[in-house]
């Protein structure tokens, strides 16, 4: 799995309100993604 443990849960709370995107680290342009399924349990 890419990005395992290189940021930890606690600190996913912080960079979201933090508002700063560059927090979260890398991301790849979205090609040829799509949601598909959306569950609600």
């Amino acid at each position: 799995m890419w990005g395992y443990g290189k940021i930890k849960a606690k600190e996913i709370p912080t960079i979201i309100e933090g508002k700063d995107r560059t927090k979260a680290g890398k991301t790849l342009p979205a090609h040829g993604l799509y949601l598909v399924e959306v569950k609600y349990n």
